[in-house]
């Protein structure tokens, strides 16, 4: 879940995955307890590195960082504490109390959340039963978001070795910019080992059938032994991805749910593309030749990736072979 600090299985999991071999990747321990890299590298890096990380050291760390600095302002005695405990006892709401407080402009307030945790906390003279409308004793948990239901697709932690390791040349990685209001977007494919890109505008929108000729525009474009397997998010414009397996003899892949950076690429290339293609424009306008001319500048740019040669030189060349 975004936005939750580490928990100490969590951070025991990791220690083994160090201790299993000290230079696995931090996309590898990421994937192992569904979290960002980027997390993964900055609990390691501040808790010794990959030879000195202890979980329990860790564990102990984080809690100090977490403690409160200084005491609540409604746990200290004074006039701001006893106003807000007299209103609440008119029975007056915590967010009529903080308006009232933001209306008059002073520099002595805090908002209705801080108002209903000093409430719940029992630090005012006056309870919850007795002051706010639900009458709770204690506080509900939020209700976690069910996730759709989705059908079984084929994860990313299946994929085989060759595609990870780029290994091979064949597989791509597919996703689509969005035009304005949402109304007109363009679909991009990336090769894994040439970093080759595939532009493909999509006048008539992006959902249904309209993605998935626009997947099999792109695809028919592509030589037979340069097809292997394509990766993509869990967004719904992918709905068509069995009828191209089928249709074309590939693997699909797709991401975990909320983690498109399982297929970095093509995130990474955003970037590029926004530079032709801004933000706020409507692609619908936009015709294949303008999107043509953009890939093959980007195709044409040595990578310091590739070892400066151009993602265009190295497709070329797998292509005859």
């Amino acid at each position: 879940m975004p936005g939750t600090p580490l928990s100490l299985p969590e951070r025991e999991e990791i220690a083994v995955a160090l201790i299993e071999d000290r230079s696995t990747s931090w996309a590898e321990i990421a994937k192992r307890i569904r979290r960002h890299p980027t997390t993964i590298m900055r609990e390691v890096t501040a808790n010794g590195g990959r030879s000195r990380y202890r979980p329990a050291i860790a564990e102990r760390r984080a809690g100090k960082e977490r403690c409160r600095p200084r005491p609540r302002r409604l746990e200290q005695a004074g006039e701001l504490r006893d106003r807000v405990t007299r209103e609440l006892g008119l029975g007056r709401s915590p967010v009529a109390i903080w308006a009232d407080l933001v209306a008059e402009r002073t520099g002595d307030r805090v908002c209705a959340e801080s108002i209903y945790q000093a409430v719940y906390a029992g630090v005012l003279d006056v309870k919850a039963t007795d002051c706010l409308r639900s009458r709770r004793p204690r506080r509900r948990r939020r209700q976690t978001r069910c996730e759709p239901k989705r059908p079984g697709l084929p994860n990313i932690a299946s994929r085989p070795n060759t595609v990870n390791d780029r290994s091979e040349p064949g597989h791509w990685e597919g996703d689509q910019i969005i035009g304005a209001n949402n109304r007109s977007s363009m679909l991009w494919l990336t090769e894994r080992v040439t970093r080759f890109s595939l532009g493909i505008t999509m006048p008539e929108g992006y959902a249904g059938e309209a993605m998935l000729a626009g997947l099999a525009c792109g695809l028919d474009q592509i030589p037979g032994h340069l097809l292997r397997s394509i990766t993509f998010d869990q967004g719904s414009e992918w709905a068509c991805w069995e009828t191209i397996a089928e249709a074309y003899g590939i693997d699909v892949w797709f991401c975990d749910p909320h983690s498109p950076w399982q297929r970095g690429q093509v995130e990474n290339l955003n970037r590029q593309w926004r530079w032709w293609f801004p933000r706020g424009i409507d692609l619908g306008a936009v015709d294949q030749a303008e999107a043509d001319h953009a890939a093959s500048i980007i195709n044409g740019q040595r990578r310091r990736s590739l070892d400066y040669k151009s993602p265009a030189a190295l497709y070329a060349a797998a292509a005859v072979q």
